[in-house]
């Protein structure tokens, strides 16, 4: 019996079947998911000092990388590329061998991966006197709290810059909620969450950390909006693929991570209007959508049906 079936089920959602339902997309080099709400993306390597035969603790995310490694009969473990909060859903890349998680750890590091984020946030139609902009400055990171504000006193806290893009795509025009689009530039803690707060005045719906917890009471008579559910989606990834032949081998593949029902759910109630392809996903060739989801040149294909 797959251990994943014993993962818990706010981690998880509804139903027994995680790989099938969470699985979007494989290739020769890589596997990527669409991460749940409540699992953590990183493993661990805690010894069991109680046992008298130590061994490595398994965490959630250890069992999903393990069932990942045993349904393929691979000689490694996946290797994670990056991650994502425990409260984010969305696209998630693991490389399937050592030496593709070097090819794209490399495109990280050089900040050529495009990351695209999908937000319900909580302000309307005039909380953004523009539709879009980029926001860039330092953030400040003091004992696991992040802030645009320099602390006082600085002590220990370190900064780093971060640069966020945004869109508003639609608000609604009966609750106080739009709907807007993150590109990340720079990957650091809760930049998207502190941006969209501080920068935008607009905190990600849900987010009790760096927004209030008191929802207007309009907004539940036309929607409900689950507890502990923070509304941040990583909808797309786009990184460059090479066909092993062919005039041009160099390509930029894009796989998008279908939205959680929960955030189609509350779109609709809303009247935020959504497109298909970021509601169900897909995958995507230099911007092209990928006939039956396959690509060929890299045997790549989209695991969900349509």
């Amino acid at each position: 019996m797959s251990v994943l079936k014993d993962l818990p089920r706010r981690a998880l959602g509804a139903g027994k079947a995680w790989l099938p339902k969470h699985e979007i997309y494989i290739d020769r080099g890589i596997i990527i998911l669409n991460k749940p709400p409540g699992l953590v993306t990183q493993g661990t390597s805690a010894v069991d000092s109680d046992s008298k035969s130590p061994h490595a603790l398994r965490t959630d995310f250890d069992s999903v990388l393990h069932d990942l490694k045993r349904k393929y009969n691979s000689e490694t473990t996946p290797f994670p590329i990056h991650r994502l909060d425990k409260a984010t859903t969305g696209a998630l890349v693991l490389a399937r061998t050592k030496a593709f998680a070097q090819q794209l750890a490399q495109q990280f590091h050089s900040h050529t991966v495009e990351k695209s984020y999908f937000a319900l946030v909580r302000g309307g139609a005039k909380t953004f006197p523009v539709g879009s902009g980029e926001i860039q400055g330092d953030l400040y990171i003091n004992d696991g709290r992040v802030s645009v504000k320099k602390p006082k006193p600085f002590g220990d806290s370190e900064s780093r810059t971060a640069r966020t893009g945004w869109e508003v795509l639609a608000s609604s025009s009966s609750a106080p909620i739009s709907l807007v689009r993150f590109q990340l530039y720079t990957g650091l803690k809760h930049q998207l969450r502190v941006h969209a707060a501080s920068a935008l005045g607009a905190p990600i719906l849900g987010d009790t950390l760096y927004g209030s917890a008191r929802l207007s009471p309009q907004i539940a008579t036309i929607t409900h909006i689950p507890q502990d559910r923070l509304f941040l989606h990583s909808s797309s990834i786009t990184f460059q693929r090479f066909r092993r032949d062919g005039q041009h081998k160099r390509f930029q593949l894009t796989v998008m991570a279908p939205l959680p029902r929960d955030f189609v759910v509350i779109c609709g109630d809303l009247g935020i209007p959504l497109e298909e392809n970021v509601v169900k996903g897909g995958v995507f060739v230099d911007g092209q959508v990928a006939e039956n989801g396959q690509v060929s040149s890299i045997e790549g294909k989209w695991l969900l049906s349509r």
